[in-house]
């Protein structure tokens, strides 16, 4: 979910990208094309993100020839969080011990920072969550980012 200095991947960039143009044109289907010719990125990269979007059930596809995709639920139930696990699947921690149990860390037994960053990746975790694919359609000027 969150590698070198909480910087989101490609794949999970453009998710979001064809998840905000659904939520912006609800009443249509889009193909990865569309998507890709309306943000000058790569269509097969879309077009992967999107079928995994489907996999996942965030996403309807619609066979034929005007056939695409379309949200499977309403954009406000939809959160981000969600979206990076459907593309990333296992979300990693902020650094190494917070991944596996058996972390081989030569610090443990004196780190003072493992419980803070515990806390941090939780609150990111806890943004993600609270943001939904909704808000990623709003007009600029109506986003509110809330931080506590």
């Amino acid at each position: 979910m969150i590698n070198n200095m909480l910087k989101l991947s490609k794949r999970v960039e453009y998710a979001l990208l064809a998840m905000q143009d659904m939520a912006q044109h609800p009443e249509s289907i889009i193909s990865a094309k569309d998507v890709a010719d309306r943000y000058s990125i790569s269509q097969s990269l879309v077009a992967k993100v999107l079928q995994q979007l489907v996999k996942d059930g965030v996403v309807r596809s619609y066979a034929g020839t005007h056939g695409g995709y379309a949200l499977a639920q309403d954009a406000s139930h939809i959160s981000i969080h969600r979206v990076i696990q459907a593309i990333e699947g296992h979300t990693h921690g902020l650094v190494d011990c917070q991944d596996t149990v058996d972390h081989d860390c030569s610090a443990h037994s004196t780190c003072t920072i493992r419980e803070p960053l515990t806390v941090l990746q939780e609150r990111i975790r806890e943004t993600f969550r609270s943001m939904t694919v909704a808000e990623l359609a709003l007009p600029k000027n109506l986003i509110q980012l809330e931080v506590s």
